[in-house]
C-alpha cells in the first residue's frame, strides 16, 4: 500500500509539473499574441500619422498655391490698371476699347465668370484687334485664378500660337508653365519655362520662371 501511494504521488507530482508547463506555455502564447498585436497597431497607427501628415502638407501647399494666384492676378490687375490709365484718358463708348476696358473692369472686380464671357465676346468680335492678345491674356487669367486649368492653358497656348510676338508672351508662358505643373505635366512644364527664360532673359517673367524650375528640381519632377 505504501508503494502503490508513493506511485500514485508521484503520478500527482508530474501532473502537476505537465500542467505548470501548459499553463506556462499558454501565458506565453497569448503574451506573444499580445505582443504581435501591439506590434501590428503601432504599424497602423505609425501609417495613419504619415497619411495624416501627408494630408496636412497637400492641404497646406493648395493654400499656398491659392494665396500666390491671387497675389499674382493682383499684381497683374494693377500693373495693367495703371498702364491702361495712363495710355487712355477716355474710351469712347461703343467701341471695341470700351468692350475691353468693360470685360477687363468684371475681372478687377473679381467677377471671373463675367469676364471670362465678355473677353470671350471680344475676341469674337475683335478676333484682331491690337488688344485681342491681351484679351486672350486676360481670358486665362480669369481661368487660371478659378483653377480650371486646361481651358486657362488653351488661352495662354492661344496668344503664344495667335498673337506671336505680342507683349504678353512671356508672361502666357509663365502661366502655360504653371497650368502643366498643375495639371501634372511636369515635363512639358519645363520645356516651357526653359523657352521663356531663353526666348525673354531679362523680363520679370522669367525670374519667376527660374524660381518655378529650382522647385520642379526640387521635387525631382
Amino acid at each position: 500500500m505504501p508503494a502503490l501511494a508513493q506511485s500514485r504521488g508521484e503520478r500527482l507530482d508530474t501532473l502537476e509539473q505537465r500542467m505548470g508547463v501548459v499553463e506556462r506555455q499558454l501565458e506565453n502564447q497569448g503574451l506573444l499574441e499580445m505582443s504581435r498585436q501591439l506590434e501590428a497597431m503601432d504599424l497602423e497607427l505609425r501609417r495613419l500619422r504619415g497619411e495624416f501628415e501627408s494630408l496636412q502638407h497637400e492641404l497646406e501647399r493648395t493654400r499656398s498655391q491659392q494665396r500666390d494666384q491671387y497675389v499674382d492676378l493682383d499684381t497683374r490687375l494693377r500693373a495693367a490698371e495703371t498702364a491702361l490709365a495712363a495710355a487712355q484718358t477716355a474710351v469712347p463708348s461703343g467701341t471695341p476699347e470700351a468692350e475691353y476696358q468693360a470685360a477687363f473692369n468684371l475681372l478687377k472686380e473679381g467677377k471671373y465668370d463675367e469676364a471670362a464671357a465678355a473677353l470671350r465676346e471680344f475676341l469674337a468680335r475683335h478676333r484682331q484687334h491690337e488688344l485681342a492678345s491681351n484679351a486672350m491674356y486676360w481670358l486665362g487669367e480669369a481661368h487660371y485664378v478659378r483653377r480650371d486649368y486646361p481651358a486657362a492653358l488653351a488661352a495662354f497656348d492661344g496668344v503664344l500660337k495667335d498673337y506671336p510676338g505680342a507683349r504678353k508672351s512671356p508672361d502666357a508662358l509663365l502661366k502655360a508653365g504653371y497650368c502643366q505643373y498643375e495639371l501634372q505635366r511636369y515635363a512639358p512644364a519645363r520645356a516651357t519655362l526653359t523657352r521663356l527664360v531663353q526666348e525673354y532673359p531679362d523680363s520679370p517673367a522669367a525670374g519667376e520662371a527660374k524660381i518655378r524650375l529650382e522647385r520642379l528640381s526640387a521635387e525631382g519632377r
